[in-house]
């Protein structure tokens, strides 16, 4: 929550900058058609980022995809600097993306052209830059030591975070040794009562009857409020998302299509399929990775675990695969499988 917060946060303080400097632009004296010139690069430089930088900034990706965004930002920038000086207004929400999709030691050098370029462009075309040169090393200055600061800030954020999640997962550890304990003290002890009531006298049928009804609900009702840990307040998607990610092997998570709302019964299901599959994989496959596809289409959805191991063969199907296959029937789905090029779990389940 408090990481979506500081992204719209970003996103207005972004749009706002990227406003300012269209107006700045639109009510210069220069010429017309340099105006509309620079301010159709300005545009297009938003929407740059909204196609392909908006999603390094949420990912947190800093890898070479962000040289690529920062040179297509360069590019559209810079120009629009040449036709109108006053765009320069918008490096005060460029300068940051830098940092935000680029590690701290390899944001200096993009950032520098960033602030250098419209400099030399403009000198070159015979213009007063939109800067003063000290105000420009200054800036740059100023830039790295705000994303030193920045990058210190986000390392803080990622491990508090990281403290969290340890804490809610012991929290969520002793809540579910307390439902243990209680499923020990009441069904346990009930079936138990159960045997011992049958193993007398036909008189004590009845009393044995009431006491497995008792049990029946209270297993239901414990059941009914205790579902499985890792759809614990998240949707299917990030559940699965998260059971791949924590496979031992290479792995590779995506969704097909639009994603609708499934019943608790089917997302159930649903994971504890994938949940055997990858376990099978692990132990049985001999296999160097395993993907996972999760399809939505008009009337069903699916789910599709592929390793590129040695495959099912001629073995008989196991207590696991059986379990699937009982699993799925009870939500009318099917279970397929497949040995072309490493084995296939296909499981559908209809909307």
């Amino acid at each position: 929550m408090e990481q979506q917060r500081q992204l719209i946060t970003w996103y207005v303080l972004f749009a706002i900058t990227q406003v300012t400097a269209l107006v700045l632009v639109l009510i210069d004296n220069n010429p017309l058609a340099d105006r509309l010139t620079a301010a159709g690069l300005l545009c297009l430089n938003g929407v740059w980022f909204v196609l392909y930088g908006r999603r390094l900034v949420i990912r947190g990706e800093d890898d070479w995809h962000g040289f690529v965004y920062a040179a297509g930002s360069l590019a559209t920038f810079a120009p629009a600097v040449w036709f109108s000086g006053s765009a320069t207004f918008a490096l005060f929400g460029l300068v940051p993306q830098i940092y935000m999709v680029l590690p701290i030691g390899w944001a200096f050098f993009p950032m520098v052209l960033f602030v250098l370029t419209p400099q030399a462009l403009t000198w070159a075309a015979g213009a007063d830059p939109a800067l003063p040169w000290p105000a420009a090393v200054l800036i740059i200055g100023f830039s790295q030591a705000f994303g030193w600061a920045i990058s210190r800030i986000a390392a803080q954020n990622q491990q508090r975070g990281e403290l969290l999640q340890r804490i809610e997962a012991l929290t969520i550890e002793a809540e579910r040794a307390r439902w243990s304990a209680d499923i020990h003290d009441t069904l346990a002890q009930g079936f138990t009562s159960i045997i011992t009531l049958l193993q007398g006298a036909q008189p004590n049928v009845e009393l044995a009857l009431q006491t497995a009804r008792e049990n029946l609900r209270e297993a239901r009702a414990l059941v009914a409020s205790n579902a499985p840990s890792p759809l614990d307040g998240s949707s299917l998607e990030d559940a699965l998302r998260r059971l791949v990610s924590g496979v031992t092997l290479p792995s590779t998570f995506r969704v097909i299509g639009d994603a609708v709302p499934l019943a608790t019964s089917a997302e159930v299901v649903l994971l504890r399929t994938v949940q055997e599959a990858l376990h099978n994989v692990a132990r049985h496959s001999e296999a160097s990775r395993v993907d996972v596809v999760m399809r939505f289409d008009e009337d069903s959805v699916s789910l599709e675990v592929r390793d590129d191991g040695r495959g099912f063969g001629d073995a008989p199907e196991g207590f696991g695969l059986r379990g699937m296959r009982a699993r799925l029937e009870q939500v009318g789905g099917t279970l397929s499988l497949s040995s072309d090029d490493g084995a296939s779990v296909l499981v559908e389940v209809p909307l």
